[in-house]
């Protein structure tokens, strides 16, 4: 976890550093945001849910319903439509 969290923080100060943003450098921003930080979101988000649900039997009422239902699709939908817009438009820009 420590070498990843390394290559993760060292990749974003790296692209942090621009003088100026160009096509390009949008363009590989969010190809290294699709093929390295969104599976490591993926890892984060299927735990977090996980324990979510777990903690879901343990609640009644409203709370149950936040962390069974509300939470859980608040946290996948976001990702969901972050990875299905960064996909859709490295898809686009590639052409």
């Amino acid at each position: 976890m420590s070498s990843k969290w390394v290559e993760f923080r060292d990749a974003a100060l790296k692209e942090l550093k621009v003088e100026a943003v160009t096509e390009a450098g949008k363009q590989e921003f969010t190809r290294w945001t699709v093929d390295t930080l969104l599976p490591l979101m993926d890892e984060a988000v299927d735990k977090f849910v996980g324990q979510l649900v777990e903690d879901a039997a343990n609640e009644t009422g409203w709370c149950k319903v936040r962390d069974l239902i509300v939470l859980p699709a608040l946290v996948r939908g976001g990702l969901w439509l972050v990875k299905t817009t960064l996909t859709k438009t490295a898809a686009e820009t590639v052409k």
